[in-house]
């Protein structure tokens, strides 16, 4: 039995990954099968739970009755390693991670909570790799995910590619971006532009009028440019 109000460790057996999955669920205090929720996963699960404290501002914002129920599933990675292929959006490996998300977690969630089991009901949270991941996710499977917060995505030709070839008139995107993120370094120590590639990528997605928020930010690719963002992601998103 999950408890209401924590985040509840679970492990999922995952046969796409051939391993286990650690999870974080967080089923808030006002949790109940009688009505339905939406559904965020936030992939990163740790930085997204201890660093942006996500179901804190979930909590807040719902006790002020501004937006509406809804479940956190953290998603966390097993080592530095595991995540770039699973999470790189040039990895072959991250269409396994696509088709874990796909058939066995979403499956998983609708059948253990009361859930609304549509894509706009959906909505996935990434940063950096984890935010290509998500909208890799959305890109591949537009009619069943259909919303993500991106912080600070890496877009490559890949994305492009896969944002070409997509159905994409059904998502809605909540995109940001670190003025400073130009040039930072890498876990590789190798320098990285994120931004030219990003504003680029926006100006894609309004020609091709695609529903998105955007935002460049003062800061860096860092939780601390990041963290402030997220009320207003879930009011952008589950506003009442």
């Amino acid at each position: 039995m999950l408890q209401q109000g924590l985040i509840n460790p679970f492990d999922l057996e995952s046969k796409h990954l051939n391993r286990l999955v650690k999870l974080g669920i967080y089923l808030p205090d006002n949790y109940t099968s009688l009505y339905k929720h939406h559904v965020i996963i936030a992939f990163d699960g740790q930085d997204f739970s201890q660093l942006g404290q996500l179901h804190r501002s979930y909590e807040k914002l719902y006790a002020a009755d501004v937006i509406e129920r809804a479940i956190i599933v953290y998603v966390h990675y097993p080592d530095v390693k595991t995540r770039k292929k699973e999470y790189h959006p040039d990895s072959p490996d991250k269409q396994q991670m696509i088709k874990f998300v796909v058939s066995e977690l979403m499956p998983y969630i609708d059948q253990n909570f009361a859930t609304l089991k549509t894509g706009n009901a959906r909505l996935l949270m990434g940063d950096s790799l984890a935010a290509s991941l998500s909208l890799s996710v959305i890109l591949s499977y537009p009619m069943n995910f259909s919303r993500a917060l991106l912080l600070s995505p890496m877009i490559s030709e890949t994305i492009i590619e896969e944002f070409v070839t997509s159905e994409t008139s059904h998502i809605d995107l909540y995109h940001v971006i670190g003025k400073e993120e130009h040039s930072f370094k890498l876990m590789s120590g190798e320098k990285a532009d994120f931004l030219t590639p990003n504003q680029a990528f926006h100006e894609r997605l309004v020609s091709a009028g695609v529903t998105t928020y955007y935002e460049e930010l003062d800061g860096g690719h860092t939780w601390k440019t990041w963290k402030p963002q997220l009320d207003s992601v879930l009011k952008y998103f589950l506003s009442k």
